[in-house]
């Protein structure tokens, strides 16, 4: 697999960093996660089944991977992890600002004892600004990103993706793996600064040019333009009908299956008012069917597409037709990685480590197999 034999030094929690690493370990890297003696707390949250030892979110985002307990306040711990930061390939870690360093375990302390070593800091904030050591989770950051969407009466919708932690992840995985390619030609390793607020500000597309021509007065800023054609819309069973045709081809297609080409002339003009009669008038339509029917009728190249939860999304047939779709030793079912390599796939192991349970293949410093790489970057 791509990284079969890179290292990852995880002392990540929550989601996030471990996000990073699940996904370095699907394809093939040796991580080892370092836990405090209680365990990352998501090994506590909810269970979805019956003798499920540890809570969903550990077990989606910690499969393939080593758990060693540290406490590394404790010397002969601390000299473990500065250890294993002399073996590996990346260090991920999710302290706050400055703890890290007061550990040492810092980059500081990293670089000096491994000058090729690919050190990742995530936090909320980040590493430098005026609030690098306020300590947040998602929604906190999305609200002061901006991040959170608006209903029509202008209430902040509740996420159901926590966008910024999910952007700062992939932001970290492609910042990491860019080091890793400067590392190994030569370059040495160097320290990240992953910020959720920055990633959640760096993930709007077009509405950033509006919003940065805004800056001397922000509260002006009224985003995107609202179009009945790029809205849900309830059927007749009271289930939801997502229409996304805000080009004109699209929409031509629409409204002609809908027998209402005469719809069509202002469709994509953004009044206000027009746009709010077009709104009524498709609400009407689609009122009169259900969901079922609509998709019978329009299909997905009709420029709609039926409001899923999860388990439905998982469930699609386009969803196996992907092989997304696997299956452990036990029967338990999981999300495969969505990257997918034509000659080198993902072979994830979907097996999650007990709180510790490599911590015994470890003494002082002394590394085993499974702590040592394969392979070396220059």
């Amino acid at each position: 697999m791509k990284l079969t034999g890179i290292t990852v030094l995880d002392f990540t929690q929550f989601m996030t960093g471990p996000m990073v690493s699940a996904i370095m370990a699907d394809h093939g890297a040796n991580v080892i996660k370092v836990e405090p003696p209680q365990g990352d707390p998501t090994r506590q949250g909810p269970r979805s089944l019956a003798g499920q030892n540890d809570g969903d979110t550990f077990r989606v985002l910690n499969r393939g991977k080593h758990s060693l307990v540290l406490d590394l306040k404790e010397p002969t711990h601390l000299e473990t992890a500065r250890a294993l930061i002399r073996d590996a390939d990346v260090v991920l870690e999710s302290f706050r600002p400055g703890v890290a360093d007061r550990l040492g375990i810092g980059y500081a302390d990293a670089n000096a004892l491994n000058p090729n070593i690919v050190y990742c800091s995530i936090s909320a904030f980040g590493q430098i600004g005026l609030l690098k050591d306020v300590a947040a989770h998602d929604t906190m950051v999305q609200a002061l990103a901006g991040a959170l969407a608006i209903d029509a009466d202008g209430r902040p919708v509740e996420p159901t993706v926590s966008l910024a932690g999910v952007a700062a992840a992939h932001f970290a995985l492609s910042a990491t793996l860019m080091a890793l390619l400067a590392a190994r030609a030569g370059q040495g390793g160097d320290h990240i600064d992953i910020s959720m607020h920055d990633a959640a500000l760096a993930v709007r597309g077009g509405a950033t040019a509006a919003a940065l021509a805004t800056l001397e007065t922000p509260s002006h800023f009224a985003g995107p333009a609202v179009y009945a054609l790029n809205a849900s819309y309830r059927t007749a069973e009271g289930r939801w009908l997502r229409v996304d045709a805000r080009d004109r081809r699209a929409a031509t297609t629409l409204l002609e299956a809908l027998s209402r080409p005469d719809l069509l002339p202002g469709a994509l003009d953004a009044d206000p008012p027009a746009q709010a009669a077009l709104s009524a008038t498709l609400t009407s339509i689609f009122a009169e069917a259900s969901l079922a029917d609509w998709m019978h009728r329009l299909g997905l190249a009709g420029g709609v597409a039926p409001v899923l939860n999860y388990a439905e999304a998982l469930a699609h047939p386009h969803t196996a037709s992907r092989g997304l779709i696997g299956t452990d030793t036990e029967g338990g079912k999981h999300l495969h990685s969505p990257i997918r390599f034509l000659r080198d796939p993902s072979r994830p192991d979907f097996t999650t480590p007990e709180l510790g349970q490599h911590t015994a293949d470890s003494s002082c410093g002394r590394s085993k197999p499974w702590m040592s790489r394969s392979m070396k970057i220059p």
